[in-house]
């Protein structure tokens, strides 16, 4: 699944002028180059990797959960992770969105380039799942802790 998110940036790039204005909106663009393609790829691709890390540990917990192994220290671990890499997505998106502004307008005329810094609600939301998900990673390493504790004395 976490592959999906490179190839299906792969076909925003690929035709980015149809996506230009609900992903960047009010930025003028010249007809796009394949350097423009390719450099607006891999800035899209800095929040892209940091959430592909947090999938892959959220994949691997439910893994886990799903073989019956619930409170084990190794599972906060990977809620922890993955509640890192929703804060982290954060400053890595409003970065890139930045520099993808910069890079995309860096050939036009001086007084038409452009640097864009977006914050959205759904960035604040985000924020505030990410410090949930820190919560309960340390609720559930808590509560392994406990049943580690029960398990001993069996």
């Amino acid at each position: 699944m976490a592959v999906a998110g490179p190839v299906i940036l792969i076909g925003v790039w690929a035709r980015f002028e149809a996506f230009a204005p609900s992903v960047m909106p009010g930025l003028r663009l010249p007809e796009l180059s394949s350097v423009d393609r390719i450099g607006g790829y891999a800035l899209s691709m800095l929040p892209a990797a940091i959430g592909m890390w947090g999938f892959f540990h959220l994949a691997r917990l439910f893994g886990r959960f799903a073989e019956g192994d619930l409170f084990d220290a190794d599972n906060a671990v990977r809620l922890r992770r993955f509640a890192v890499s929703l804060l982290a997505v954060i400053p890595a998106k409003i970065f890139a969105h930045a520099l993808l502004s910069v890079w995309l307008t860096r050939a036009a005329a001086p007084g038409a380039r452009q640097l864009q810094i977006s914050v959205s609600s759904t960035d604040v939301v985000l924020f505030a799942i990410g410090l949930l998900m820190v919560a309960l990673a340390t609720v559930l390493r808590e509560a392994a802790a406990i049943a580690d504790e029960n398990r001993q004395f069996v």
